[in-house]
């Protein structure tokens, strides 16, 4: 013998190759098994019914077979030539990684997006509002709770009522109400959940489509109990589903209907491999827009209109409740700094020591973008801009002080802005989105540097569940000091 083993006959050979199939089976039934567990364990620190637990361990179980089923197409879409050449435009540095490294990254990045949902200062009947937030119950409604709660008509459960209670139950999954469309008490309500985004694009102004304000969960929350659709359910439902015909299709959307979400389709925080498949198909756009905005140095890389409406849907299946759900909050420079709704918003977040941003977004003055005209703007932004309101930030705890002259600076801006509204208002017009153009260099220049910060990037803070950004020019972290609000710290991977 010259010291190498013999080989093993055919059938030891076929037992071998049996038994390693059986163990990489086994392998991956038990790691489904695990993230179920490791999910539903972490879901009852937080206020789920029991319903919205067994949900999310099922949903916990089929995301992990299909984000691992999807993993070896996310590593050839990857490495496409037209892909890694839009990369190289926007970011020479990541297009030398290997098609694994990006991979890694890309899921790293994910895991600490921000997870937002925009409301109005205004509102609607049945919608949460910002004087929803202020004066209602303590936890962040959704629409159904909202409407409960004001007693709204439910139309017999027609119209967008109905086609949103089937969506929730047909697609997602969540317990049917007695009546279709009609939720008559705040328990069968409560079993629903607000609809929130994955902010893989990192825009400034958080669910900038969906309100002036914008509530970020809290990472924890947001890990443990976030159920994941790869596109917004409603543009599904008008554009693709047929029983909600005729569909409406705008210009320059024409999504690819067969990618749509679908229920066995869903994923978490942990598995999203097959969403990031499933989002790029079913709009017809290169992961290179994502991968480019997420990776490249934050306003490099200019958002699209169309970006606003790409975005992973969320919904968290729990009940929101303050302050522990909420990780921080954005309000709008041009429609809150300054005003009233401004005022309330401060207040509501000194209430439950909340850190505060403001941010210039869109500033599209008159024009309202939604999901329906957002996808045709040409319009290009830099959504970069974020700067944290120093009284109310030092407040909630945030390792970044106010001196007294960095305050003085602040309410002087801040007059100066209720000034101009209120001139605008004497004089029956509205503050011009070149107004605020003009007005948020100096809002930037009253204040240190520090104040200007940008969303978390993986490996960026130690504390991913504690800090809400990171300092623009110096990098570092910006973060709640001391013990915070339990459960905060458990965080799952």
């Amino acid at each position: 013998s010259d010291g190498r083993p013999s080989p093993a006959p055919p059938v030891a050979m076929a037992r071998t190759r049996a038994s390693a199939s059986h163990r990489r089976l086994r392998s991956a039934v038990m790691g489904r098994w695990a993230a179920a567990l490791a999910l539903t364990r972490a879901a009852a620190a937080w206020d789920s019914t029991p319903w919205q637990r067994e949900l999310l361990a099922a949903v916990a179980q089929s995301a992990a077979t299909q984000s691992d089923a999807a993993s070896a197409e996310l590593l050839a879409r990857l490495s496409e030539p037209s892909f890694r050449a839009e990369v190289e435009a926007c970011n020479p540095e990541v297009a030398q990684w290997s098609n694994a490294q990006l991979l890694d990254r890309l899921r790293e990045e994910a895991a600490v997006s921000e997870v937002v949902s925009g409301f109005s200062s205004s509102g609607w009947p049945g919608q949460m509002s910002l004087d929803e937030a202020v004066h209602g119950p303590p936890f962040f409604e959704n629409n159904w709770q909202v409407g409960v709660r004001h007693h709204l008509n439910w139309s017999m459960g027609y119209g967008w009522f109905g086609i949103q209670d089937d969506v929730e139950t047909k697609l997602y999954g969540f317990k049917q109400f007695a009546k279709h469309g009609e939720p008559q008490t705040l328990e069968e309500a409560s079993e629903r959940t607000p609809y929130f985004l994955l902010n893989l694009h990192r825009v400034d102004a958080g669910s900038t489509l969906y309100g002036d304000a914008s509530v970020v969960l809290s990472t924890a929350l947001a890990s443990s109990v976030s159920i994941i659709a790869s596109a917004d359910t409603g543009g599904w439902t008008a554009m693709c589903n047929s029983t909600a015909k005729p569909p409406f299709i705008p210009q320059d959307y024409r999504p690819n209907c067969t990618a749509a979400p679908k229920r066995e389709s869903l994923g978490t925080m942990q598995h999203m491999d097959h969403l990031f498949l499933k989002n790029s198909d079913y709009w017809n756009v290169s992961l290179s827009r994502v991968v480019c905005r997420m990776l490249a140095p934050w306003g490099q890389v200019p958002i699209q209109g169309r970006d606003l409406i790409h975005y992973f849907e969320v919904m968290p299946a729990a009940n929101l409740t303050y302050p522990t759900a909420v990780k921080f909050v954005i309000g709008s420079f041009p429609s809150l700094f300054g005003a009233d709704g401004g005022d309330r918003l401060r207040q509501w977040c000194l209430r439950n020591r909340w850190a505060l941003v403001w941010s210039l977004g869109l500033n599209l003055g008159n024009f309202s973008a939604n999901f329906w005209s957002a996808g045709n703007m040409t319009n290009l932004f830099s959504s970069n801009t974020r700067i944290l309101d120093p009284e109310v930030s030092e407040m909630a705890g945030v390792n970044v002080s106010a001196s007294p002259g960095v305050k003085r600076r602040f309410e002087l801006l801040w007059a100066q802005a209720n000034l101009t509204r209120k001139i605008a208002h004497v004089e029956n017009r509205s503050v011009s989105n070149a107004t605020w153009s003009l007005m948020w260099p100096e809002f930037e220049a009253a204040l240190s540097s520090k104040y200007r910060v940008q969303p978390l990037h993986a490996g960026a803070c130690g504390d991913v569940g504690a800090c809400i950004g990171t300092i623009v020019d110096s990098g570092d972290c910006v973060c709640y000091q001391g013990a915070r609000r339990q459960p905060q710290d458990l965080f799952v991977v």
